[in-house]
């Protein structure tokens, strides 16, 4: 009923200004000033209406429309603060998560080279021990083969060995 009612009045209102006896009070020059007047009226009317009332407000310690638009903007401000804290907080911990499974990769790492380190010192501890009695048993042998041999006593008188 009240679109009806508003599309009524528009109809009527666009009709009055389309008519020629209007457009012709519209275009006087001085109906052109008494309107802007009555505009300017009205907005100067509206200012000190409002100051009046911002005076009472803070008067009696009531909040304004203004405050309300002011703390709007800082509970905005606020919340966008704080989604980029929680913004923030998310790249840390998931920075502190990739740096911790690196640090156990290296732990692990390092446990493996150490067992690594281990074995390869027990298998040369043992190595040493073999290729020490294999030492001694060449050195017997080349003791062994290192003996001078004696010279054999030739059964003829006038022939001689001879050594090259």
């Amino acid at each position: 009923m009240w679109d009806q009612l508003k599309n009524a009045a528009a109809q009527r209102v666009g009709r009055v200004l389309a008519s020629d006896a209007t457009q012709k009070v519209l275009s006087d020059p001085r109906m052109q000033q008494a309107l802007m007047r009555a505009i300017n009226a009205r907005a100067e009317a509206r200012d000190v209406v409002e100051k009046r009332v911002q005076n009472l407000a803070s008067t009696l310690d009531l909040v304004t429309r203004d405050d309300v638009a002011v703390l709007r903007r800082t509970i905005r401000d606020l919340e966008d603060t704080l989604d980029d804290m929680r913004d923030a907080l998310d790249d840390a911990h998931r920075t502190a998560a990739e740096a911790a499974d690196r640090a156990q990769t290296a732990e692990r790492a390092a446990a493996s080279a150490q067992a690594e380190a281990a074995e390869a010192h027990k298998a040369s501890a043992a190595k040493p021990a073999r290729s020490r009695s294999k030492s001694a048993a060449a050195k017997k042998t080349a003791t062994k083969r290192a003996a001078p041999k004696k010279p054999r006593a030739s059964t003829k008188k006038g022939s001689t060995s001879s050594e090259d």
